[in-house]
């Protein structure tokens, strides 16, 4: 009975890996179309975070360093953070 426990607790850490995987590899595609359609989008270019830099990238691939950038939070291994979602009407868009 045990052995049968075991088994299924090792195949569902294994499918919860498998879809964790999955939902990663999403994350870094949308984050990658954002931030490209943000760069098509934006006249003045797109900031972005580079060591420590927060520098300012424009559509032609020209890099311009606008200052240095502070943690604002630290967050602990295994902390749970929430993210708010900026609205387009607050974010001065218009989709």
């Amino acid at each position: 009975m045990k052995a049968r426990a075991k088994s299924r607790v090792k195949d569902s850490t294994r499918s919860d890996v498998k879809d964790l995987n999955v939902l990663a590899s999403r994350a870094m595609v949308a984050t990658y179309t954002a931030y490209t359609r943000a760069l098509e989008s934006s006249s003045k270019g797109v900031l972005r975070i580079d060591n420590a830099d927060l520098v300012r990238v424009s559509r032609d691939g020209s890099i311009a360093v606008v200052g240095k950038a502070k943690p604002r939070r630290k967050v602990n291994v295994g902390q749970v953070i929430t993210v708010r979602r900026v609205e387009s009407e607050a974010s001065g868009c218009s989709a």
